[in-house]
């Protein structure tokens, strides 16, 4: 599997909330299965820690909010969701019932010719935690598109409100579009998605089935193949991206040059990141997984790796942290747990 690795600040960031309410924040990290030495956290350790620092504080805005939102409201919004004709509808009712349990929290959605932006603006005690807080419940509105719509949608853009973010620059660790700062927190992504009915029916142990699909996104394991997501072929063409930018093909031009080069550079980028994670994911042969990212045969792939990474599709398995692995396992044992703890 491969992971995102946050700096330990972003730990501290995300539980001073709940530390200056008097929480322990050991505690929490213990929750987590989080070392304070830690330089990789998983995704499933995250959600833990979510979930540990809301049961703490009986508070879905982690202690952060200038109001805060009762523990109960995300799983009901998400019961609203999955009863809604098609995602517009449902992101417009999670936002109406999120205003209506918090003065803090405020979800907006627009459309911009072929694109949608997904927003999401938080009022806080202290500015510097509403950029955090808004980055959490925008990767939570995100979390729950992809339980809805059953794949992960394709997201061209997620803007920033903090200029020191570790992931402006490059792919968005939880969304996956690349990452830049700007005035509001949001995410862009197809127009076309909003008009999908919901693939999925609500379950037993709801926060549970819902984050599952999220989690295989994220470790490289989603059930849509990487060559879903980047394009029919395995190689997104450079229309694809401004029909869903919503935008010229000069301004994409040019976002691609500010995010670090060109659409050849961009794709090359994103194609060498899915790879890596594929062939940690999984033991599929190196074939197999050549052939799921569009390449007529192993060769070419393995050149192509060994260009962009340095490594060889072998050195690249060889390098996967079984410690990690176990850790993993069980963050998703305690996180099935308490996910059924704060479902109604």
């Amino acid at each position: 599997m491969t992971y995102a690795a946050f700096p330990f600040d972003w730990v501290e960031r995300h539980t001073a909330g709940a530390v200056r309410q008097g929480v322990r924040l050991e505690g929490l990290l213990e929750g987590a299965l989080i070392g304070p030495q830690d330089g990789v956290i998983t995704p499933a350790q995250r959600v833990l820690l979510c979930m540990n620092t809301v049961l703490a504080l009986e508070d879905a805005t982690h202690g952060l909010g200038r109001s805060g939102m009762g523990v109960a409201y995300p799983v009901i919004g998400l019961r609203m969701a999955l009863g809604s004709a098609n995602l517009e509808s449902a992101i417009l009712a999670i936002g109406r019932l999120y205003a209506m349990a918090s003065r803090a929290v405020h979800v907006a959605l627009a459309t911009e010719q072929e694109s949608a932006v997904l927003s999401v603006h938080m009022e806080t005690q202290d500015e510097h935690d509403a950029a955090y807080l808004e980055e959490n419940f925008l990767i939570w509105m995100y979390i729950q598109c992809v339980y809805f719509l059953g794949r992960p949608p394709r997201v061209s853009e997620v803007v920033l409100r903090d200029p020191t973010h570790f992931a402006l620059g490059q792919r968005h660790w939880a969304i996956g579009g690349p990452a830049r700062y700007g005035a509001a927190t949001s995410f862009r992504f197809p127009r076309r998605a909003l008009a999908r009915a919901p693939a999925v029916r609500a379950g037993d142990n709801l926060l549970w089935d819902c984050h599952q699909p999220w989690l295989a996104f994220v470790s490289g394991r989603a059930e849509a193949s990487p060559a879903a997501y980047l394009g029919e072929t395995g190689f997104v063409r450079f229309a694809d991206l401004v029909r869903d930018a919503g935008t010229s093909a000069n301004t994409l031009r040019r976002r691609l040059q500010d995010q670090g080069g060109g659409f050849r550079d961009t794709r090359r980028r994103e194609l060498a990141a899915l790879a890596e994670a594929r062939l940690r994911a999984g033991d599929d042969s190196v074939e197999a997984v050549a052939a799921e990212l569009g390449y007529s045969d192993a060769r070419s792939f393995r050149r192509f790796l060994k260009a962009a990474t340095g490594h060889t599709p072998q050195q690249i398995r060889a390098r996967r942290p079984e410690t990690e692995a176990l850790i993993d396992i069980r963050a998703r044992e305690a996180l099935r747990t308490i996910s059924a703890r704060m479902d109604l």
